[in-house]
């Protein structure tokens, strides 16, 4: 990799680019995808972003696969990642206007408070209480340690040796020992440890992003399922397959069986995922139409012992209020995003609402067939 200088953050100058096989992968499995799944009539925000992608969409349903190769080997000179991450035209054009984007994306002291949000999470480094107190007699801010302290406690948690992969030219974050990371990154890693404090084994995220959170989900042995838009599979198939290897994502029209990869589906095959520990949401269920938001509650509700949800409530309805209108009884929990302003966190499982369709789950189950005969030879005994 070639980086530039910018302060104490970075871009990078030079990425890789995808093998020939995996752009035929892609190409077959969107237009797959797009013949099972066109984008919902009321996803109009989607439907407004799908028209800054029309040049990929176009190359995507040509034959001329050099035109294709082209964006996908620089996704800094299209919008693919639009709406999903700060790599897209779009983003680093008003990046470069000096827009309010500027403070958020390419502040070294705002991206370093990021990673200090995560380590106060985890609960090695104390909160900062601006009324004082003995930790803080002048009300001043504890001074910051060394990135790679922070790095170390990170990894610590993870049981992981954590990178910050860059695979794309046109990346801008923080330096680090362990690449460049942006505010994303963060965001990432602390959505993979909320998700295995849920004890989860397996996950379904809908609306997967760039794939960040996958990435340190399946390296922290989650078993991991994406359901998104057919142009959000593309991103996410190159971001993967560039860092954890083309063999580590399945696709439709993939030939190979699924196995353990990490699958990514369109939403007409979601019923092939099964019954799943944890469903992750960020920052789209409210960004649906509320009729498609409300038929993936009513999924979850059968197929998932807990829904985390991590959205805004700027549009015109939330999580809370599908959740609730389906599901009354549904236990919850809510309190504030750690990793970012105007953000709610919440918890929501769904057994006293779904007792009937979760015992008919259960009683499917591989787990159940086998230890039946022993729990009616136990009861013999007695």
């Amino acid at each position: 990799m070639t980086y530039t200088t910018y302060q104490r953050v970075q871009r990078v100058v030079r990425g890789t680019q995808p093998s020939k096989a995996l752009v035929d992968r892609i190409k077959t499995s969107y237009r797959l995808a797009l013949q099972k799944a066109p984008t919902p009539e009321d996803s109009f925000l989607w439907s407004m972003i799908g028209g800054k992608q029309a040049n990929i969409h176009e190359a995507l349903m040509s034959e001329d696969d050099g035109r294709l190769m082209a964006l996908l080997s620089n996704p800094q000179e299209t919008d693919l990642y639009y709406g999903v991450d700060i790599l897209a035209k779009g983003i680093i054009a008003m990046m470069n206007a000096g827009t309010w984007i500027e403070d958020r994306w390419k502040d070294a002291d705002q991206l370093q408070s990021k990673l200090e949000d995560l380590v106060v999470f985890l609960g090695d480094r104390v909160l900062f209480n601006p009324e004082g107190g003995a930790n803080y007699p002048h009300r001043t801010r504890p001074e910051s340690d060394s990135l790679d302290h922070y790095i170390d406690i990170v990894q610590r948690h993870m049981g992981i040796d954590l990178q910050f992969p860059n695979p794309f030219a046109g990346e801008f974050g923080l330096v680090t020992s362990k690449g460049i990371a942006t505010e994303r990154v963060f965001q990432a890693i602390y959505q993979a440890i909320l998700l295995r404090r849920h004890a989860a084994s397996t996950c379904l995220e809908i609306g997967g992003g760039m794939g960040r959170t996958a990435y340190y989900a399946r390296q922290m042995g989650i078993r991991y399922s994406i359901v998104d838009l057919p142009m959000t599979i593309v991103g996410q198939a190159l971001f993967l397959s560039s860092t954890l290897g083309e063999d580590a994502i399945w696709m439709i029209g993939d030939s190979e069986p699924r196995g353990d990869r990490i699958t990514l589906l369109p939403p007409s095959e979601l019923h092939t995922v099964g019954a799943v520990d944890v469903v992750l949401n960020v920052d789209s269920l409210t960004e649906m139409g509320e009729k498609t938001a409300a038929d993936y509650v009513r999924w979850i509700s059968k197929n998932a012992g807990t829904f985390l949800s991590i959205n805004h409530e700027a549009n015109h309805f939330t999580v809370r209020q599908v959740v609730e209108a389906l599901y009354p009884k549904s236990g919850r929990s809510r309190h504030l995003y750690w990793m970012r302003a105007g953000y709610v966190e919440e918890e929501f499982t769904f057994h006293a609402d779904n007792s009937k369709e979760m015992l008919a789950s259960v009683l499917q189950s591989t787990s159940w067939r086998i230890t039946q005969p022993l729990r009616r030879l136990v009861t013999l005994l007695r």
